[in-house]
């Protein structure tokens, strides 16, 4: 059984550059990948798909802006998009998700590792220990303010940057 579908591609009337191009679509049951890979030609970016990216959608569109339509498209799979400059990579939300709480794990765990730089400043013409509270709150979790009242010295110790 052969799957017909009409696709048309309308260029926008807007009058401010960069306009995403409107599209016409109409499938029935079409394979996900292969509208996915139509919006990758309409939008002129590089595809990669996840495995976990299958099944079939029936899309009825007219005159709508191809992001927003591939958005709906992915919406109604369960479906996320992260891009990198070109690159489109595409996949169920649940694992983007996982892959993003990695990440921030990852990114958490190397600034825990970053060593601590002391840094001793001389305050003139006002009192360090009012100057403390200012400089507390640009520190980072991991920073720390003391205050040498006998030389109004303030001694910080933060993550090196």
């Amino acid at each position: 059984m052969r799957l017909a579908f009409l696709a048309v591609v309308l260029l926008a009337g807007s009058t401010f550059a960069g306009a995403p191009k409107r599209v016409s679509f109409e499938f029935a049951n079409a394979d996900v990948h292969s509208v996915l890979r139509l919006f990758s030609e309409v939008g002129h970016f590089n595809l990669v798909t996840s495995e976990a990216v299958s099944g079939k959608v029936t899309v009825s569109l007219r005159n709508v802006p191809w992001d927003v339509a591939m958005r709906a498209v992915l919406a109604a799979k369960g479906l996320g998009l992260e891009k990198t400059d070109n690159i489109v990579r595409v996949a169920p939300l649940s694992q983007l998700a996982d892959e993003a709480a990695a990440r921030a794990r990852l990114q958490d765990a190397k600034f825990a590792e970053l060593p601590l730089a002391t840094t001793i400043i001389r305050v003139n013409y006002a009192s360090a220990a009012e100057m403390a509270q200012q400089v507390k709150a640009t520190l980072s979790p991991r920073g720390t303010v003391s205050v040498d009242t006998r030389t109004n010295t303030l001694i910080v110790r933060d993550v090196a940057e």
